[in-house]
């Protein structure tokens, strides 16, 4: 399937009733071995060499966004030590604000661990929610996660080879924003809201140095 093929059907679904047609679409999707290759040619095409709007962080890809919901293709490396383990957020409890579905694209995938949420009350530091028990999943190629906004608890495993995932993340509404992602301990016990943000900063400092530096070069 192609990108744009994608991005038209999910446009035309009920995004909260139609979830296992995205699914099968997302799925198909992950069988285009061209979708990198054919974003940085039009990247390159309309942009040059910036990459302003091509990536998500230090290692994933924008493939598409509009109002209602971003594709993205990230990468996800074995790891050596507990500085790479950082880089790549591994090992760490937290929940996200948006719906996301995820497929396995290529390598054996990372693996995730997930405990779903089981009270209504908002998370507040230091005291452990009600969760459910613990299940497993590797993002093989083929394999879909479908985690709903604020309602588990997941952390990534690194995986045995270079591995890659093709993501779906839905924005949630303005009028829906009541409530922030969280971190969590070993032991689950909330620890700050937002995910990374001094990794997040860190990359966009870094982005923005070397996108001004761009403008300095001879023409």
């Amino acid at each position: 399937m192609k990108l744009q093929t994608f991005v038209e059907r999910v446009l035309a679904y009920d995004l909260e009733r139609d979830t296992s047609k995205i699914i099968e679409d997302l799925r198909r999707l992950a069988t285009n071995r061209r979708l990198l290759s054919e974003h940085l040619y039009n990247t390159v095409q309309q942009e040059g060499f910036s990459t302003k709007n091509s990536l998500y962080s230090a290692y994933a890809f924008v493939l598409h966004y509009n109002d209602l919901f971003t594709v993205r293709l990230g990468f996800w490396s074995p790891v050596s030590s507990q500085d790479e383990s950082e880089t790549f957020i591994y090992d760490l409890n937290h929940t996200h604000d948006f719906e996301m579905y995820a497929v396995g694209y290529s390598g054996d995938g990372y693996t995730t661990v997930i405990r779903e949420i089981l009270d209504d009350t908002p998370i507040r530091a230091g005291t452990i929610p009600i969760l459910g028990e613990e299940r497993v999943l590797k993002l093989a190629p083929g394999e879909v996660l479908h985690m709903p906004p604020l309602k588990e608890i997941h952390r990534q495993l690194p995986p045995n080879l270079m591995s890659a995932s093709l993501s779906l993340l839905i924005h949630p509404l303005r009028s829906e924003r009541n409530e922030e992602a969280w971190c969590f301990d070993e032991n689950y016990r909330p620890t700050y809201p937002g995910i990374a943000k001094q990794e997040t900063a860190f990359f966009e400092d870094s982005l923005s140095l070397l996108n001004n530096g761009s403008h300095s070069l001879p023409q």
